[in-house]
């Protein structure tokens, strides 16, 4: 099953239920060497950044499911890249599915798109820095 690593709206269990019913919470995971950002399109996304971490939730999601989070992350709209890069998540390393936009360029949340990060951050019990950063991003 394809494991896939939410860092935006689909960290929120509620929000993914309702887009991917089958899927499982492996538990919260990191990307080490990247910083959160919210593009100027309004949605999150992540860059490199040396001494950085972006905090998220892998899923074990059923291959079906897949297209549906593709369709959530609008990658058909053609602004994101569907990668595949090495996640932390306790001491292991996996390989997990990610979404990444193709602009650097920051700007203001959009609301749908923000809808669910800073609820799934709580729910996960992000580090309270991790979560101070992006409430940064919420008052744009």
């Amino acid at each position: 099953m394809p494991i896939y690593f939410a860092y935006g709206r689909l960290l929120d269990p509620k929000i993914m239920a309702s887009r991917c019913p089958n899927a499982k919470a492996l538990g919260p995971a990191s990307m080490g060497g990247y910083r959160f950002i919210v593009t100027s399109e309004g949605v999150p996304s992540m860059v490199k950044s040396p001494g950085k971490t972006v905090h998220g939730v892998l899923w074990d999601c059923r291959v079906g499911e897949i297209a549906v989070v593709d369709g959530a992350e609008a990658l058909f709209r053609k602004g994101l890249d569907k990668v595949f890069l090495a996640v932390r998540f306790g001491q292991q390393s996996k390989s997990a599915i990610l979404y990444v936009s193709r602009t650097a360029k920051t700007g203001k949340p959009h609301i749908k798109a923000w809808e669910g990060v800073m609820s799934g951050a709580a729910h996960w019990q992000f580090p309270e820095l991790y979560r101070e950063e992006l409430r940064q991003w919420d008052l744009r």
